[in-house]
């Protein structure tokens, strides 16, 4: 039995650490070559989007899901407060760095509890695009073109949240 805790020792305090962070890029690097190799994309709510999804909302899926996705997309949802499942899932994207991205139909949509629990915005409306970019900065919005193709959107979703994606947590 050693005389003083692991966590004050040489083990705890230099090769403990360097390990989880190791672990933490090894993480990090194995979903940037999965989001390359094949990209998936979470949904919560009837997504716009031309690029493929994950439909999370559905009876079946499990908040778990959320760990396999590269990024979350949503839309406001019909009611005025944030639904519990979608909590669920949001917790979830939270927990395991997953950035979400909230499609922005129209101002109003800013007013909604959900615009800002989100980390990303995007449009596909051009002249509303200055009114997101006041809301969360233009570092946090893009302008997605619906009519472009399933690559040239997911492509535009993983470039945005490339730059302000957090470390995950271990």
């Amino acid at each position: 039995m050693p005389d003083k805790p692991l966590e004050t020792t040489w083990m705890g305090t230099r090769v403990i650490p360097a390990a989880r962070r190791a672990k933490r890029v090894g993480r990090r690097l194995g979903r940037q070559a999965r989001s390359v190799v094949a990209p998936r994309i979470g949904a919560l709510g009837q997504v716009r989007l031309n690029a493929p999804t994950t439909d999370l909302t559905h009876a079946g899926a499990k908040p778990e899901w959320v760990r396999r996705c590269g990024v979350v997309v949503l839309r406001i949802p019909d009611e005025v407060r944030i639904p519990r499942h979608w909590r669920e899932v949001l917790i979830q994207a939270e927990r395991h760095s997953v950035p979400t991205v909230l499609t922005v139909s129209s101002a109003d949509d800013l007013k909604h509890p959900l615009a800002a629990v989100v980390t990303h915005l995007i449009t596909t409306d051009p002249q509303l695009l200055p009114a997101v970019q006041g809301f969360a900065g233009t570092e946090r919005t893009a302008l997605v073109r619906a009519e472009a193709g399933k690559r040239e959107q997911t492509s535009a979703l993983f470039t945005l949240t490339r730059l302000h994606t957090p470390l995950e947590k271990s």
